[in-house]
């Protein structure tokens, strides 16, 4: 009954998103003719290229019925527009082989993943030029049957120019878009981030200046009136992040395009661009300065997009240690610095806990540093994978490690401390095909209503105290600073390690 289901649901899923497509690609047409001036071609044609970018992004839809309706939709949206059947589905077929091209380059693998870079928006903008000559080619083919008096040189002008211009316009912003909405794990900071830059002005200045330069546009107008927006749109590249900056340069040229279409920007007394008598070459020049208008931004914000990614990954590798993914140690006290340093004081305090593998150093003599590596990076990732995203992790050498739990109380910090021992002693690491090594964590914990007045440096030193009465009281366990050890565990070992040695510094006096 379930394969009848299946196939039921597979044989009308495809016609019910042929249909759709169909509408989709008649709505696109009505929205191109909105940029074609009376009597002359669309400036503007967005079908082919947000038909190729919902192939992309949605491949499940990239079947032969699919096509069929984007073609209907195309045919009929040129038969309400007053062509006869026939030279509406040679249109039709004329836009579907640009768009079939952005489809086949853009979801192979010589595709970029991401657009973060000016190599990706590159490969973009070829995969642009290739859509659009494909176009140029397949209008030539068809022009005896399309338009027999035509001139091959206009028809391949037009046809080339115009298609570039509408994939480059509007295919980087719809494949810029996030495949799925993901949150933040923690919003407080960008959302200080966002209120301070909405009151400095930085945010809203870049959008003003844009919303100015397309007003100069329309008021002065001219030869050069399509320029006017290409600084406003480099400082919006520099203050925003890459989707905010292509959706406002889709939007400007959309502008530009739908002024010069319907007269409202003036460029000049060399006009008309409108009517049967304008040169090939004007509207050649006319999208040409849109294009530079439209790459310009996009080249600029994949430049610092590169920049930002390489910055943050020089970060990430100075801040984190190599093996384990941890913190660093200077990373980790200087975030826990910053922690403690805030004001006002989280409602329930802040907590430390200080974690030391147990027998680390015998497990290394045992079967080696590879396997000890492996343990440290199996460690790692238990931990990682029980505290929360506001929570600080590090490694500050060795088989040590520290936690910084901010906002937690006293049990809760005891409570988070006993959960993350018995993940830790469920561990079971596999080496090399042997049998599965098991693990202990010895832990420490203090919290900063014990020692209202120390210092990070002397909290450490608590928890480190701490984490050796809990290795002098049978390891596998977790001891409270101030405290005693946590419910008994199930420690497989009880005995003392012989070669336990106090911590080196000596730890202050709890006031």
């Amino acid at each position: 009954m379930s394969l009848v289901f299946r196939l039921r649901t597979q044989c009308c899923r495809k016609p019910i998103q042929a249909a759709l497509l169909a509408a989709f690609a008649l709505l696109c047409s009505f929205l191109g003719q909105l940029t074609q001036p009376e009597g002359g071609l669309s400036i503007l044609w967005p079908a082919n290229a947000l038909l190729a970018t919902l192939m992309i992004r949605h491949p499940a839809l990239a079947h032969p019925l699919s096509w069929a309706g984007a073609l209907c939709g195309l045919a009929l949206g040129s038969v309400l527009q007053g062509l006869r059947w026939p030279p509406a589905v040679g249109y039709g077929i004329t836009d579907l082989s640009g768009a079939l091209v952005a489809w086949i380059i853009l979801s192979s693998p010589w595709s970029p993943p991401r657009l973060r870079s000016p190599r990706a928006i590159g490969q973009v903008l070829t995969a642009c030029a290739a859509a659009a000559a494909t176009n140029a080619a397949v209008a030539l083919a068809l022009t005896p049957w399309l338009r027999p008096g035509g001139q091959w040189t206009t028809i391949a002008l037009n046809w080339f120019f115009g298609q570039l211009l509408s994939y480059s316009a509007f295919l980087p912003p719809v494949m810029l878009l996030p495949r799925r909405l993901r949150l933040r794990g923690d919003r407080r900071h960008s959302w200080a981030s966002l209120r301070k830059r909405l009151l400095s002005g930085t945010l809203l200045l870049p959008v003003v200046a844009l919303a100015a330069s397309l007003s100069l546009c329309f008021v002065l107008g001219g030869p050069g009136a399509i320029a006017f927006p290409i600084p406003a749109l480099m400082y919006c590249a520099l203050a925003y992040r890459q989707i905010t900056t292509a959706w406002l340069t889709l939007v400007t040229a959309l502008a530009v395009m739908l002024g010069i279409a319907n007269g409202w920007l003036p460029l000049g007394a060399s006009q008309p661009l409108a009517g049967l008598h304008f040169h090939a070459w004007d509207m050649v020049s006319l999208r040409l300065g849109v294009l530079l208008l439209v790459a310009s931004p996009l080249l600029v914000s994949g430049i610092l997009a590169a920049r930002s990614d390489l910055i943050s990954s020089l970060h990430v590798a100075l801040d984190h240690d190599g093996l384990t993914r941890a913190l660093s140690r200077q990373a980790f006290l200087r975030s826990a610095e910053e922690h403690l340093g805030r004001t006002p004081a989280p409602p329930q305090g802040n907590a430390l806990l200080m974690m030391d593998i147990d027998h680390f150093k015998l497990l290394n003599d045992r079967h080696g540093h590879a396997a000890g590596d492996q343990v440290l990076k199996a460690f790692a990732r238990t931990i990682r994978g029980v505290v929360r995203p506001r929570d600080l992790f590090g490694r500050l050498g060795g088989e040590e490690f520290s936690l910084f739990l901010p906002d937690t109380s006293e049990q809760d910090a005891n409570d988070i401390a006993e959960r993350l021992r018995g993940r830790v002693a469920g561990l079971e690491i596999s080496l090399n095909g042997g049998a599965p090594l098991k693990i202990s964590v010895s832990i420490g914990t203090v919290h900063d209503s014990q020692a209202p007045l120390a210092s990070l440096s002397g909290l450490l030193a608590y928890a480190d105290q701490a984490m050796y009465q809990a290795k002098r009281g049978g390891r596998n366990r977790v001891h409270a600073y101030g405290g005693g050890a946590a419910e008994a565990s199930d420690a497989s070992d009880t005995t003392e390690d012989p070669a336990w040695h106090p911590p080196l510094n000596n730890a202050p006096k709890a006031p």
